[in-house]
């Protein structure tokens, strides 16, 4: 979190943030408190000391919920203050002159109190972020409850497009015919029965050439003999943990182009999860998933290939659906307590994608596949 041209042993400079906390990971992290509104948290990281400021109307709750001790309501500074003006009380009241911000802080705000004698240094990667890296037992007890539900939903959409029947080249369910939408209908009732949100966005259930665009969420009718890829990441309401997989289904007979591709990106999957252990580079697990495919003769995004593997092999997941570590070309090093994604695919705009993708918890020696559900291409 320190600024470059701090020497190491040089104390820390308070940290301000302003934000919700619905979407706001780092904020969440930080006090445990969830708000639609934006709240200022300040936290001074050579004194373990932090603050929290809410409205009047959330005072109550937040000292209630919230994991920080310090809370304070903003009428405890005034009425009717800009949100510059209560940050400029609290920082005087504190004796603070300079702080540092996240990267997303407001401009303008940023701009107000430089001009009121602050000093604003915004960092890349404020103290919570980092921290999220590695979760506890807690933690890893909620993302393996989103999991589960995201199993079940997943289950269950499968179990839909192998109900169904094929008239012509088109899926019906009870005589009607079946839909992206209606299969993501199947997954969101599931999913909230199972007390998840879609906080991350809508499942994606692709089929055919469309689904060659990894992150196209599908529409309209779902057809026979064309690859399906059904990708869902929900939220906990109450906790905030995500989950996140992918499995790609062919309701019917494949063909041999997606039956390779297929086996392809279950070779690929399975080599990087082989590989997954604490001290090994994220570098190392991507180019593994590079290797085989380029091997196998498709392009990759290290080649800069426009088709075939174009996006990172995983990501971390946590509050946020997406977050560090990203596994990709990078020398980040997985530690023991990293959760993440493994998730190779291929795609072709002539005959569409293929994605399967797990997530495991990264072990001293190996993971532990948080992912139970079967892998199978053809459904009947």
């Amino acid at each position: 979190m320190s600024n470059e041209t701090e020497s190491a042993n040089e104390p820390k400079k308070p940290l301000l943030m302003v934000s919700e906390s619905m979407r706001n990971g780092d904020m969440y992290y930080a006090t445990r408190f969830l708000a639609a509104d934006p709240f200022i948290y300040l936290c001074f990281p050579h004194e373990r000391k932090d603050i929290l400021i809410v409205s009047r109307m959330e005072y109550e709750r937040a000292r209630k919920e919230s994991v920080v001790n310090d809370v304070r309501s903003s009428l405890d500074y005034g009425h009717d203050l800009k949100t510059e003006e209560l940050i400029m009380k609290i920082l005087q009241e504190e004796q603070v002159e300079s702080i540092e911000v996240p990267g997303y802080f407001n401009l303008y705000t940023a701009e107000e109190l430089k001009k009121s004698g602050i000093e604003v240094v915004p960092v890349e990667e404020v103290i919570m972020t980092k921290e999220r890296e590695i979760k506890d037992e807690r933690e890893i007890t909620y993302m393996k409850k989103a999991q589960s539900a995201c199993e079940k939903a997943m289950a269950l959409a499968i179990s839909v497009i192998e109900g169904s029947t094929v008239n012509g080249n088109v899926l019906m369910e009870n005589g009607e015919i079946l839909t992206s939408d209606r299969v993501k209908a199947y997954i969101e009732h599931a999913l909230i029965d199972a007390g998840c949100t879609c906080d991350g966005g809508e499942p994606i259930v692709a089929c055919g050439k469309r689904a060659a665009d990894p992150h196209f969420s599908g529409t309209g009718p779902l057809v026979a003999n064309e690859p399906i890829i059904i990708d869902i990441f929900p939220r906990l309401k109450v906790e905030r943990y995500f989950a996140d997989m992918t499995r790609t289904v062919v309701k019917g007979e494949p063909e041999n182009r997606i039956n390779e591709m297929y086996e392809a990106v279950l070779a690929a999957q399975n080599a990087a999860l082989a590989l997954v252990q604490a001290g090994v580079t994220c570098r190392d697990v991507h180019n593994c998933v590079c290797d085989i495919f380029e091997e196998r003769g498709y392009d990759t995004i290290r080649t800069g290939g426009k088709r075939g593997f174009i996006h990172s092999t995983g990501h971390g997941v946590g509050l946020n659906v997406h977050e560090n570590p990203s596994v990709s070309d990078n020398e980040y090093v997985l530690q023991k307590g990293n959760v993440i994604t493994i998730e190779p695919g291929l795609y072709d705009p002539e005959v569409g994608g293929v994605r399967l993708e797990d997530m495991v918890l990264v072990l001293k020696n190996g993971c532990e596949n948080l992912t139970r559900l079967e892998k199978k291409l053809g459904i009947t």
